[in-house]
């Protein structure tokens, strides 16, 4: 019996573990300013002036868009992205999953 409760702990307990995982990646959306590409980091500006590092996992996602050369810097975008827990080698706080222009 003792056995059977042990293991239903454990099952739990790694299960509620990858729910915690799953709810960490959590889609953010927001109008900001492109400052500047550099290093296959993309550079914004919130609202309040606050600098937003993103990276992108697929380039498809801003193909249509010339952020590398500079000519779109001081433009505002609504984009969207996973917020992601900042890793030691990385400086982004998330990864983008969509961009558009504002007028």
């Amino acid at each position: 019996m003792k056995t059977l409760i042990t293991l239903f702990s454990i099952f739990l307990i790694s299960f509620s573990g990858t729910t915690i995982n799953e709810s960490s990646a959590e889609l953010v959306q927001d109008q900001l300013v492109f400052d500047g590409y550099e290093g296959n980091y993309y550079f914004f500006s919130d609202e309040n002036y606050q600098a937003v590092v993103l990276e992108v996992s697929n380039q498809e996602t801003v193909k249509n868009y010339d952020l590398i050369n500079g000519n779109l810097e001081g433009k505002v975008f609504k984009v969207a992205y996973t917020a992601t827990e900042n890793p030691d080698n990385s400086s982004a706080i998330g990864i983008i999953q969509s961009i558009k222009p504002l007028p």
